[in-house]
């Protein structure tokens, strides 16, 4: 059970503890007195120790009496030692001018009321009351402690600082594993977008290669396929490069794409343009001969022109000769 006040005094002083408790009664605080507060059969020094403890304020009632007693004179070596200084209040109840040596030692500091200038009902209730509600103010046994309310506090502040360092740390080595990964996944888009390119401007040397002029169908299906796949390779290198416009790497990627595009499509165009011709030339000539061969000869024209882009002419000529 916890107390407001912890009555230390002599048996001897015994009328004027008991007013003192009917004034605390009173007040509505709650009090440990010796008589009342220990039951047959318990360790007295244990259950006192407890006591004090357990009590916010400790009263010692001094006077020659408890100057004299052993019991009170170890009440109040052990509050001097466990308690808060602030929270102990020496109260002369019988006009000491002197105390023992061990008592001024340990007291000699602190704030000795009179009952004679500190009445009891008043002064003495009111400076219980504020000693109640700063019970952590002054020394504990002459030393500086830090109180357990305070200690909790800071204990509870280096934990949330520790926490927050904790999860700092992790935030950042997070950021440096995604920037570091952003890092790789750039570069290796990067590798991606030059090889792309390069593999463009093989395609379009592989087509240079063959004849330019039209005059094998194998030979210029494999020119156009080259080439397509030129143009393909440099619409996916486009998409990597796009993918990063807006982005720290970007920079990466500043290899213009448009005279890879021109060569292959230009090389197309005059396919085209070259195949485009022959078909209707050949159309001509079957509009004279009507042979079948020359007819084939010119679906085989048009096939391969209308394969790199869409010629309205070409597809009517074709639609005649499908009838």
């Amino acid at each position: 059970m916890n107390y407001d006040v912890f009555i230390s005094y002599s048996r001897r002083d015994s009328k004027i503890a008991e007013e003192i408790c009917s004034a605390l009664t009173d007040a509505g605080l709650t009090f440990f007195i010796d008589k009342e507060g220990i039951e047959a059969g318990q360790n007295f020094p244990e259950v006192l120790a407890d006591a004090v403890d357990s009590s916010t304020v400790f009263l010692f009632l001094a006077s020659q009496n408890s100057f004299k007693s052993k019991f009170t004179r170890g009440e109040v070596t052990y509050a001097f030692n466990h308690k808060h200084s602030g929270t102990i209040i020496p109260y002369i109840i019988d006009g000491s001018e002197t105390m023992p040596p061990d008592l001024e030692l340990m007291l000699g500091n602190f704030n000795w009321r009179r009952k004679e200038l500190c009445p009891i009902r008043t002064a003495l209730i009111e400076d219980i009351c504020k000693a109640i509600e700063h019970p952590e103010e002054g020394t504990v046994g002459g030393r500086h402690v830090m109180s357990p309310r305070k200690k909790k506090a800071l204990i509870g502040s280096a934990v949330a600082v520790v926490v927050l360092l904790v999860i700092a740390a992790v935030l950042f080595a997070l950021s440096n594993n995604r920037d570091k990964q952003d890092n790789n996944e750039a570069l290796a888009a990067s590798r991606h977008f030059e090889q792309l390119i390069s593999e463009a401007d093989e395609l379009v040397r592989s087509a240079d290669l063959q004849k330019d002029a039209p005059t094998s169908l194998e030979t210029t299906g494999e020119q156009i396929a080259s080439l397509q796949q030129a143009c393909q390779a440099l619409d996916s290198a486009t998409a990597v490069r796009d993918r990063y416009e807006d982005s720290p790497f970007k920079g990466l990627f500043g290899k213009e794409l448009d005279s890879h595009y021109a060569a292959a499509r230009s090389r197309l165009d005059s396919i085209h343009s070259a195949w485009a011709a022959y078909a209707r030339e050949s159309y001509e000539l079957y509009k004279i001969s009507h042979r079948d061969s020359e007819r084939e000869n010119v679906l085989s024209c048009i096939r391969y022109a209308l394969s790199i882009k869409p010629d309205a002419e070409l597809e009517t000529i074709q639609e005649n000769l499908n009838r």
